[in-house]
């Protein structure tokens, strides 16, 4: 609703292309398992503005080719349905205009008709003096040496007063570079040639620096600038290389495309890069190149720039052809095919084999195979060729996901065979994963419902009270190999199959791996006799998705990471857990009807607590607040014990009163601690209570189906805490509410409340949860296939905070 309210939008082209497939929704139909619904705004664009539009041409661009695609396609969609009398005013809709950024093209008429768009304009970067030089060596690091002093020798003769940046490949390659330049500024007696400030000034810059090796060449005017160094050192960096106090910045290639650090003298030291996927070097993609060099002379900062790119012997040639020449974009969709295909089927744009083919006429895709056909590897460029071509690309597409479940095919030999969504299909677009994923998450699901249904007949669980909400009792087996299964399960699709591991890391995973709970798979946790093998399988650590589990582990269990590089890979797998831990529940909740589905579904909620506290099961719930800390945990429970009493638990101190909470804390502590502290954040939390809970059942209009309703009034009760400040934009706590049947688990109904976390101490907030489910399901639960008394279980589950979960028993026509 924020979006639809909002007159700009900014955002990345991988989010746009999940908000616009929900274009065909409206506004007021935000469903919660379908996080691309809703997005009837998507229609109301009027301009689009994509910055870097050359980028077709890379591993993003199919991306950029969908959103273009999909927008064209929805002005000519509205401009037809308006024409036919669709529109309340009689006039035509307005198409959405496109505005594309671009670097130098061969084919800017192409692209820009594509678009849709005037090819008029001019732009780009002040005069350009490129130079390009060939370095021999086969190997990689003996070659990077080599550049060194010519690196040096460069920079004297181009830019000795001037900014310079230096883009290497890796964090390693800065440090190297930024020693070796300093060497041999001392050799010339001019240790400091590159600094532009006194010397009692950058000292006590240097101070405030954490990298050591940083704080050692920023004295002699050379910075250095990396994903490893702390958010506090970059800024150092990039505001002394701004102000012109350091004249030389080495740093890795991203920062060509991140941060606007514009220069008089670029020197691109080195076309490679280590390539984990594939174990590697590789060429840096010419874009990229482009992109690198351009931060010389950039217009506002500069007249004139000049770049030195250093290269391999045997492509300089190469590269001296192409930076002088603007290159060709053409289209990597084909790449993609799957996914985009399977996006416009589950949003209902196709619906047939010849809609697909007709689809893949709005993409650059279909332009560029006309322009040029052996790149692709049509025939010709004859509308006859490009049509089987293209037919040909649909088919190969679809059948692929018929293959992983994504689609279902009429059968049949023609072209206008229907072709329709199924679950997995509608999980890829709904999550934005790739097609061969929600297969494979599926198979997780499954293999996590029968393990945590064998552990709980193993489990003796006396039955709670019915009629009152009480705390949700759960072993911490059954919490383990749910979090164990369902994170391994998420490791293992293909959404990380590119997460880097760069040279020699398998060695660091197996040295991670012996210092980790579960190691590098579940055979441990599920099989606790086992125990961690000695043997150490290379192959095995060297897999991205063996390392993405360790991450999580060690994420969760806070452990130390062997290198700086490992802190950035831990935030990219930790940003997706929640959309991937999405999709999975959102399988599992198709077939509810299955038995144990209701305990699956609490497990999701359990492992969203223990990702969002950052804690492992283990680990007493307590811990997660202020003034809780290790030793006052430990203390309570040694004084629980010496007076042979339970350890309170987060549920009963927050329903307790603060004045019972204290003298009990204290009771048990008989020592220095800071109560008020403790209370505060125990307090800060609000507190749920169940007003009345109702089970209904009817008969559905018209039918003789018999339908269940669930009816929910919910009390949230708040504190007033003076020592613990509440910030407003806090985000909401999220309330789940499970109804499940109390014989075989079937789950029969789920939905979610919003708590906010702040409120009025003095009137609690009153909410009310409705949710609707077929009652087959909970009468054969009975046993006698239809019996009306039935027995239901409700668990709410809070999914930020542990400890906090409650269980509701209900029976009906007893």
């Amino acid at each position: 609703r924020a979006l639809s309210r909002a007159d700009v939008l900014i955002c990345t082209p991988e989010k746009w292309d999940l908000i616009s497939r929900g274009w065909r929704g409206s506004d007021d139909s935000v469903s919660h398992s379908n996080v691309s619904n809703g997005k009837e705004f998507v229609k109301r664009v009027r301009l689009l503005v994509i910055d870097e539009i050359h980028l077709l041409g890379e591993d993003r661009g199919a991306v950029l080719e969908a959103i273009v695609s999909r927008t064209r396609y929805i002005s000519q969609f509205m401009d037809s349905a308006n024409s036919k009398g669709g529109s309340e005013t009689g006039k035509r809709h307005e198409w959405t205009r496109i505005m594309g950024l671009s670097t130098a093209l061969a084919n800017p008429y192409d692209l820009g008709n594509w678009l849709g768009i005037d090819t008029e304009g001019v732009g780009g970067t002040g005069p350009m003096e490129v130079h390009v030089q060939g370095y021999p060596g086969k190997h990689y690091c003996p070659r990077m040496a080599t550049m060194n002093k010519p690196c040096y020798a460069a920079i004297q003769q181009h830019s000795p007063t001037k900014p310079t940046l230096i883009f290497v490949a890796s964090r390693r390659q800065t440090r190297l570079t930024a020693m070796d330049i300093i060497s041999y500024a001392a050799r010339d007696e001019k240790p400091k040639a590159f600094l532009n400030c006194g010397d009692d000034y950058i000292e006590s810059v240097a101070e405030t620096i954490e990298d050591e090796s940083l704080h050692h060449t920023i004295t002699f005017g050379i910075g250095m600038h990396h994903a490893g160094l702390s958010s506090q050192d970059r800024d150092v960096v990039e505001r002394l290389f701004l102000e012109g106090k350091i004249r030389v910045l080495v740093a890795t290639a991203t920062l060509a495309w991140g941060v606007n650090l514009p220069a008089h003298f670029v020197i691109v030291k080195g076309t490679e890069y280590y390539d984990g996927k594939t174990s590697r070097y590789v060429d840096y993609p010419l874009t990229d190149v482009l992109q690198m060099i351009g931060r010389a002379g950039r217009p506002g900062f500069d007249t004139r720039g000049v770049a030195v790119v250093m290269a391999a012997q045997d492509k300089k040639n190469f590269y001296k052809k192409f930076l002088y020449l603007p290159f060709p974009v053409e289209s990597c969709l084909e790449e993609r095919m799957c996914e985009n295909l399977n996006a416009e089927i589950a949003i209902g744009t196709i619906k047939s084999v010849v809609d697909a083919v007709g689809y893949l006429k709005w993409t650059f895709f279909a332009r560029r195979v006309k322009g040029n056909p052996s790149y692709y590897g049509a025939a010709s460029s004859s509308d006859e060729d490009v049509e089987i071509f293209l037919v040909d690309v649909v088919q190969k597409a679809l059948r692929k996901l018929k293959e992983y479940g994504c689609i279902e095919i009429e059968e049949g030999g023609q072209d206008n065979r229907a072709v329709t969504p199924t679950i997995l299909g509608r999980t890829a677009s709904n999550y934005y994963l790739q097609h061969s994923t929600p297969h494979q998450m599926l198979a997780g699901v499954v293999k996590t419902r029968k393990v945590v249904s064998a552990a709980l007949a193993e489990e003796k669980k006396v039955a709670p009270p019915k009629g009152e909400l009480t705390a949700l009792d759960r072993t911490t087996r059954i919490d383990e190999i749910s979090l164990a299964s369902l994170l391994y399960a998420i490791s293992d699709t293909p959404e990380f199959d590119e997460l880097p591991v760069r040279h020699n890391e398998e060695h660091l995973n197996a040295e991670l791996s012996s210092n980790l709970m579960w190691g590098p798979d579940t055979s441990t946790v599920l099989d606790p006799q086992q125990g961690n093998s000695s043997y150490i399988d290379l192959d095995v650590m060297a897999d991205p998705h063996t390392k993405c589990f360790l991450l999580l582990q060690a994420y969760l269990e806070r452990a130390k990471l062997p290198i700086s590089d490992y802190i950035n890979d831990t935030m990219t797998v930790i940003t997706q857990i929640p959309r991937l831990l999405a999709a999975m529940q959102y399988l599992a909740l198709e077939n509810r009807t299955i038995a144990d589905n209701f305990e699956l579904l609490t497990q999701f909620s359990r492992v969203r607590q223990l990702v969002s506290t950052r804690s492992m099961i283990d680990s007493d719930p307590l811990s997660q607040l202020d003034g809780f800390t290790n030793d006052v945990i430990r203390r309570m429970k040694n004084g629980a014990k010496s007076n042979k009493k339970d350890t309170p638990t987060l549920w009963q101190l927050r329903r307790m009163g603060r004045d019972k909470s204290a003298s009990l804390i204290r009771s048990l502590l008989k020592g220095k601690a800071d109560i008020d502290r403790m209370l505060d954040s125990v307090y800060s939390i609000p507190v749920f209570s169940v007003e009345d809970l109702r089970v209904s059942k009817s008969t559905k209009p018209g039918s003789t189906e018999a339908i269940g309703k669930l009816e929910v009034d919910l009390s949230i009760g708040y504190e007033s805490t003076g020592g613990h400040k509440k910030k407003d934009e806090d985000p909401p706590l999220t309330l789940a509410i499970l109804l499940g049947s109390a014989k075989r688990r079937n789950l029969l109904a789920h939905s979610t409340v919003g708590i906010s976390r702040h409120g009025d101490s003095s009137s609690p907030t009153k909410k009310k949860a409705v949710l609707e489910f077929d009652w087959e399901p909970a009468a054969n639960d009975t046993g006698d296939g239809g019996a009306d008394n039935v027995s239901f279980v409700v668990r709410f589950l809070v999914e930020e905070i542990r400890g906090l979960d409650g269980e509701f028993c209900v029976d009906y026509g007893h």
